[in-house]
């Protein structure tokens, strides 16, 4: 592909989002289907906490019209973005207007849009932020991302687990009541399908089918943004499905983490299964060398700058 096609691409996928945004402002939801695909897959936080998953076009446009009941958008402040040909990662500040006591509520909030459709986005994933960020230390100085590198290496600790299908190493990093909402790759629906899991136990159970009908041999990091409140990734597995050659796919991921730092849920969605890209083979996207050293403040000793 050459580079202008690249950039097109990207270019593309952006507008779709940008579109998507701009009918949700001052139009009561009258317009927001236009910019939705055939096969749109949702997972949206309707109260905080609270996670709808939802599929198909009746649903999600139930979705919207129940919307203007509750509240209506006022502005947006994008703190972050990542684009790719497939999907953006936001990180925004928007403030809605609560129809119930008219008030103005400004939160945080972390959403993937998928927009691999020609017409609109397949999918949106989002989850607000339910807790405050970490203050300074007292006297003023800087301290180090301690939180940051715990939830770096929660994640690397997650990707493992799944890699081998380790349930007994996956369900200490889990929540207990947390949501698995990723593309199910167990189901060959038109335009793919979404898990709707709730707990440990029912992700568990998910993940050793998962594990046994792909066999994953590996997953390299494409993206990853990782803050004090959730991990964002784009991981490319490897695979090799019984009796078949190794393929791979891109899976985008939201992993909200909770104040205790375990993982309160994945939202997300991911592309068809292809054939092995050259570069495959091997692992990239590596976080800590040399790989193993964890983000235990021990290990940060003569740190330069200390």
């Amino acid at each position: 592909m050459k580079s202008n096609q690249s950039v097109e691409a990207m270019l593309q996928s952006i507008a779709k989002t940008e579109r998507h945004i701009r009918s949700e402002y001052g139009t009561r939801m009258v317009e927001v289907m236009d910019t939705i695909g055939a096969h749109p897959h949702f997972a949206m936080p309707q109260q905080p906490g609270v996670v709808t998953v939802i599929s198909g076009r009746h649903d999600v446009d139930e979705m919207y019209k129940a919307s203007i009941q509750l509240a209506a958008p006022q502005g947006s402040r994008l703190l972050s973005q990542l684009a790719t040909d497939w999907y953006v990662f936001v990180d925004n500040v928007p403030t809605r207007l609560w129809i119930e006591g008219d008030k103005l509520v400004t939160v945080q909030t972390v959403t993937l849009f998928v927009t691999d459709d020609e017409h609109g986005l397949t999918g949106e994933y989002a989850w607000q932020r339910l807790y405050a960020p970490q203050t300074s230390i007292a006297d003023g100085s800087v301290p180090l991302p301690e939180r940051e590198l715990h939830n770096l290496e929660l994640h690397q600790s997650l990707l493992d687990a799944l890699c081998k299908g380790d349930t007994a190493a996956l369900v200490p990093l889990l929540d207990p009541g947390c949501i698995w909402a990723q593309r199910n790759y167990l189901s060959d629906a038109e335009g793919g399908a979404l898990t709707k899991l709730r707990g440990a136990d029912a992700v568990a159970s998910h993940v050793a089918q998962w594990h046994a009908a792909l066999n994953p041999e590996h997953v390299s990091i494409l993206n990853r943004r990782v803050t004090d409140w959730y991990v964002f990734s784009e991981e490319l597995w490897v695979v090799r499905p019984a009796g078949r050659e190794r393929q791979q796919y891109r899976m985008a991921t939201v992993y909200p983490v909770n104040e205790n730092g375990l993982f309160e849920g994945a939202l997300g969605f991911g592309r068809e299964i292809e054939a092995l890209s050259p570069s495959a083979d091997t692992r990239m996207g590596i976080s800590f060398y040399p790989e193993g050293v964890a983000a235990d403040p021990d290990c940060l000793a003569g740190y330069p700058g200390e």
